[in-house]
């Protein structure tokens, strides 16, 4: 049976939008979701009791339109086009999350704020997620100290000098242990790279975690994702070597 609520916080301000599409596989997970389809096709109603009720904390510095990627063109030095409506902000939002995910932000994101939140909500939500450089933004905290992570394969020789006493792995998605205060658990630090390995690993989190029939067929199978394909936790090329796609 997977758990009734889980409650997910999103730093997604000023981020690569693709990040943090891995949303959408939790989402599609909820009751609320389960709910619009059922009148489609009423077989879907087995899925019933795995359903969850989730909330989503879409985090900012303010309340205000907040700007993600892709950059509006006909604007001179845009730096975003698309824009959502966060309903959090870093100083109000709770710290015992469930899950929190992290996409990756521009470089120069580094909210006074922001640093406070992962700071306070490190040891008090279980699992942490991160996708592409958002554990480079992790990373600037000091929290990722002695921990082996990973994050966009073309940032790696970055993420090495910047942050030598972090291990960074070349894969496309790494899962180490993290200090948890809550005692439904232990504490789990997911980071991935690019945007399509940050799915894969939202992906094979929810196969882990709830029941896979459920996931197969609400998330993966009508999104077509496929973690356990070509796409799976490994690079298919050695460090240095490029794959081409043709």
């Amino acid at each position: 049976m997977s758990p009734k609520t889980l409650r997910i916080g999103v730093l997604l301000e000023l981020v690569q939008l693709s990040d943090i599409m891995g949303i959408d596989l939790f989402g599609n997970l909820s009751a609320s979701y389960l709910n619009q389809v059922l009148p489609l096709d009423p077989k879907f109603g087995v899925f019933t009791p795995h359903a969850m009720n989730i909330e989503f904390f879409y985090i900012a510095s303010s309340l205000e339109p907040a700007t993600t990627t892709p950059p509006n063109a006909s604007l001179p030095n845009s730096i975003g086009g698309f824009r959502f409506l966060p309903n959090v902000t870093y100083d109000d939002c709770p710290r015992d999350l469930d899950i929190i995910l992290i996409g990756g932000p521009l470089p120069t994101h580094r909210p006074e704020a922001a640093d406070r939140f992962m700071k306070e909500a490190w040891g008090k939500t279980r699992v942490w997620m991160t996708t592409c450089i958002g554990s480079l933004w992790l990373a600037s905290t000091g929290l990722l100290e002695g921990k082996k992570v990973t994050t966009n394969k073309e940032f790696l020789p970055v993420a090495r000098a910047g942050f030598p006493g972090t291990e960074w792995v070349y894969q496309r998605w790494v899962v180490d242990e993290k200090p948890y205060e809550g005692g439904d658990g232990k504490g789990e630090l997911w980071t991935a790279g690019g945007a399509g390995a940050g799915i894969d690993m939202i992906a094979r989190y929810c196969l882990d975690n709830f029941d896979k029939e459920f996931v197969n067929i609400m998330a993966l199978e009508g999104l077509e994702f496929n973690p356990g394909g070509q796409a799976g936790q490994f690079y298919p090329v050695k460090e240095g070597e490029r794959r081409v796609i043709v």
